[in-house]
């Protein structure tokens, strides 16, 4: 009975013992868990941060941006006019052409056209220059046959800027008379008139 209860008070001191150890052991175990809990938040924390500042950097490249197109504007809208255009940005259109009337001075023959040119382009002009070719022709007849050509070059004042509307004025197209044997007669000639460049102002 002696050893018996010796046993039993072994067993029952060693008990205690076993037990504190499993509560150190689940305590530590839950330390270490709060701990990754801790650390997750935290990771959670600068990637809102950098959410955050990743943002305003957008809303800076934005703004950035709508400045930039602004001035792009700003700089359109100020721009000078060029020198010199051509005749496709021109704007500048003959719109009517008369042959007025045939001179044969026996020698030379001179062909006297009315043109009508209207501004149809965004510049104002202070100068242009057209090119006019004499045809002669029969009445009712498509053929045609070129026989002598003219330049006609418009300068106008500060007070007078061709800037809209049309303008009205002649032309003389003179060529030796051995050029053609059509008759001196209005009906047996046509002009042709392009513009060949203008100078905004």
């Amino acid at each position: 009975m002696a050893g018996t209860l010796t046993r039993r008070r072994l067993l029952a001191a060693a008990v205690p013992g076993l037990l504190a150890g499993c509560l150190v052991e689940s305590s530590g175990d839950a330390g270490d868990s709060g701990d990754a809990g801790d650390s997750g938040d935290a990771g959670s924390g600068d990637d809102a941060t950098d959410a955050e500042s990743g943002g305003d950097d957008g809303g800076d490249r934005e703004s950035l941006s709508g400045s930039d197109d602004g001035s792009a504007a700003e700089q359109t809208d100020d721009e000078d006019p060029p020198e010199e255009v051509g005749p496709d940005g021109a704007g500048l259109v003959v719109t009517n052409v008369e042959v007025l009337s045939v001179t044969d001075g026996g020698y030379e023959t001179t062909v006297e056209a009315r043109l009508i040119v209207e501004n149809a382009g965004r510049f104002t002009y202070g100068t242009f220059e057209l090119r006019a070719d004499a045809y002669a022709t029969r009445p009712n007849s498509v053929e045609r046959e070129a026989v002598g050509y003219a330049y006609e070059k418009r300068e106008y004042s500060s007070g007078d800027r061709f800037a809209d509307g049309t303008r009205q004025f002649t032309v003389r197209i003179t060529f030796r008379s051995r050029e053609t044997r059509v008759r001196a007669d209005p009906d047996w000639y046509e002009v042709d008139a392009a513009l060949r460049r203008a100078e905004p102002v």
